[in-house]
């Protein structure tokens, strides 16, 4: 992964602008964000985003391109991550180490957000984040579930 650093903050904004995590956030939220909470890192095409038992607890929101994340022991598909969706939200909230491994589909922009940089974000952004997180949580136990029914 690499660090993107001269990405104007017009452009950044125009990006979270369009993704519906951020759909709750003022513009001032989204740029205090921006400026202060986050990076933006650049992970080319198949190259990993972290690997199964890593430690990196970051929450990684994808902004654009696409993570494929998988059981590196079986080597199974478990999912794709699109422009919007997070990854990493149980190590990031568990504090634990990664329970699947992620790797960039294509080339691909992640916004990171640590846990120590989410406990002094501002608590109407603190609060919106959480919210997004359960919200997606919630929207793949349901395609879980769904998954599950169909199968029998």
């Amino acid at each position: 992964m690499k660090l993107i650093e001269h990405i104007p903050l017009i452009k950044q904004m125009e990006i979270l602008n369009r993704l519906n995590f951020f759909r709750e956030f003022t513009l001032n939220e989204r740029q205090i964000l921006l400026e202060s909470f986050s990076h933006l890192y650049l992970v080319s095409q198949n190259r990993f985003v972290f690997k199964q038992f890593d430690n990196d607890k970051q929450l990684y929101i994808v902004l654009s391109g696409a993570i494929v994340v998988f059981n590196h022991s079986h080597l199974m598909e478990l999912g794709t991550i699109e422009p919007g969706e997070f990854i990493g939200e149980g190590a990031f909230i568990n504090n634990r180490e990664r329970s699947t491994s992620a790797r960039a589909k294509s080339d691909t922009i992640v916004l990171a957000i640590s846990p120590e940089a989410l406990t002094r974000l501002p608590n109407v952004i603190r609060e919106k984040i959480k919210d997004r997180i359960i919200e997606g949580m919630s929207e793949r136990i349901a395609k879980l579930s769904h998954y599950l029914d169909s199968r029998g």
